[in-house]
C-alpha cells in the first residue's frame, strides 16, 4: 500500500514539541489552505482564531470541501487531523480569501500557530476558477496581484505571530510564499525559518537574482514530483528536491499522490522524460516570446475560453458543447491580426513539440535499460 499525507496524519502521534516540524507536515498545511472556512465563522478570520479541531463540522462539509483536491480524501484527512494530538490543537487564524474578477485576483491565505513560539503561514494555490488560472499565465509576464497581496499578509501575520515563522503552499500558494519571503521587511525575513514551495511555479529570471530573494535562497524548500508539470513551469528555477508519485503525468500535481516514507517524502532520483519533455518545449517556447507578445497571447486566449459569464471549469465543463460552440465562434469573431498572432503563436509552441520529441524518445529509452 502507498503510503501518503492521510496515513502520515492518521498514524503520527508526536505533538510538535516532541518531534520537529517536517516538509510533510509543511504540505498537510498547505492543503489546509484549500478549505473554504464559511462566512459565519468569524473566529477563523480574527488573530486569536481556533483550534483546528473546530473545522470539523458536518454541517460545514459541503462548503469546507468545495473544488478542493480529492474530496473523499480531504474529508478523511480533515477526519484525521481534528483527533491527532500533533494537529488538532494548533491555532486556525487570519483566513482571508479575496476574489477580484476585475484584477484578475484569487487569493487565499491562513495562519496555523504550532506553538507559542513557531507559527506557518499557508497560501491556497490556484483554485477552479478561470480567474486563478488567468493570473497563474500572468505570471509569465509580470508581478500579479496575489503575489502583492501575499507580502502584505506575511507582514501582517507577523505582527500578531510572536516568534519564529515558516511560510509555505501548494502550486501557486508555493510561489507566494517564496515572493513574500523575498519581498517582506528584513526584520521579518529574520524572523523566517523556512519557506516550503511543493511543486510551485518558479520566477522570471529577475526575481532569483534579486537581493530579496538572494537573502532567502538558503531557506527555501522546494518539493517537485518526478513527473511534475506546474512547478517546472517559467523560465527559471529554485533549487528543488524529487519526491516518488503514485500517478502520472499531471495529475502528481495532486498533493494525495506524493509518497510518505515515515516522516519524509519518499525521494525520487531524476524527472521523468516527460516532465524533461514538457519543460524544454513550454520553457524554450516562453523565453522566444517577449512579453508584451506573452501578454496578448494570455489575454486573446482568455477572452475566448470566458464566454457566457462562466467562471469556473466546473460551469464551462456541465454545458460543455454550448460553451465549445460558442469559443469557437468568439474565436472566429476576433479581429484578423489577433487570430493571426494567437494561430502563429500556438504554431510555435506545436513546432517545438516536435523539435523535441526525440529528446523524449531518447531519455525514455535510457530509463527503460535502467536496472
Amino acid at each position: 500500500m502507498e503510503y501518503n499525507i492521510v496515513n502520515y496524519a492518521e498514524e503520527n502521534m508526536d505533538t510538535f514539541a516532541q518531534r520537529a516540524f517536517c516538509p510533510v507536515d509543511s504540505l498537510i498545511l498547505s492543503w489546509l489552505s484549500y478549505l473554504r472556512i464559511p462566512g459565519d465563522a468569524p473566529e477563523f478570520r480574527d488573530w486569536e482564531g481556533l483550534p483546528l479541531s473546530s473545522l470539523y463540522r458536518a454541517e460545514w462539509f459541503d462548503k469546507l470541501f468545495l473544488g478542493v483536491w480529492d474530496p473523499e480524501s480531504s474529508r478523511r484527512l480533515l477526519t484525521a487531523l481534528a483527533a491527532s494530538p500533533r494537529f488538532r490543537n494548533l491555532r486556525v487564524m487570519g483566513y482571508t480569501e479575496q476574489m477580484d474578477p476585475e484584477a484578475e485576483k484569487q487569493f487565499s491565505a491562513v495562519t496555523f500557530r504550532l506553538t507559542e513560539e513557531l507559527s506557518y503561514v499557508a497560501f491556497r494555490g490556484t483554485d477552479a476558477s478561470f480567474v486563478g488560472w488567468k493570473e497563474d499565465f500572468n505570471m509569465a509576464f509580470q508581478t500579479v496581484p496575489s503575489q502583492e497581496t501575499a507580502v502584505a499578509y506575511l507582514a501582517r501575520a507577523a505582527l500578531y505571530c510572536p516568534g519564529r515563522l515558516m511560510t509555505g503552499g501548494h502550486s501557486k500558494g508555493g510561489n507566494l510564499a517564496v515572493y513574500a519571503a523575498a519581498c517582506c521587511d528584513e526584520a521579518v525575513q529574520d524572523r523566517i525559518l523556512r519557506i516550503y514551495s511543493h511543486d510551485g511555479p518558479g520566477f522570471l529570471a529577475e526575481m532569483l537574482t534579486s537581493p530579496g530573494f538572494q537573502a532567502i535562497a538558503d531557506r527555501v524548500e522546494k518539493t517537485l514530483p518526478q513527473s511534475s508539470v506546474v512547478g517546472m513551469l517559467l523560465e527559471d528555477q529554485e533549487s528543488f528536491q524529487l519526491v516518488k508519485s503514485g500517478r502520472v503525468s499531471f495529475w502528481q500535481h495532486d498533493p494525495f499522490s506524493w509518497q510518505v516514507e515515515g516522516d519524509r517524502f519518499c525521494p525520487a532520483d531524476h524527472l521523468t522524460a516527460d516532465a524533461h519533455y514538457l519543460d524544454k518545449t513550454l520553457n524554450d517556447w516562453v523565453r522566444g516570446l517577449a512579453q508584451e507578445e506573452r501578454e496578448r497571447f494570455v489575454d486573446a486566449l482568455y477572452g475566448i475560453l470566458n464566454v457566457n459569464e462562466v467562471t469556473t471549469f466546473a460551469q464551462w465543463q456541465d454545458q460543455w458543447q454550448k460553451n465549445l460552440s460558442d469559443t469557437m465562434k468568439a474565436a472566429s469573431q476576433m479581429d484578423p491580426d489577433t487570430r493571426k498572432f494567437l494561430g502563429h503563436t500556438l504554431k510555435e509552441l506545436a513546432a517545438l513539440s516536435v523539435k523535441h520529441f526525440p529528446e523524449l524518445w531518447a531519455k525514455e529509452e535510457k530509463e527503460k535499460k535502467e536496472p
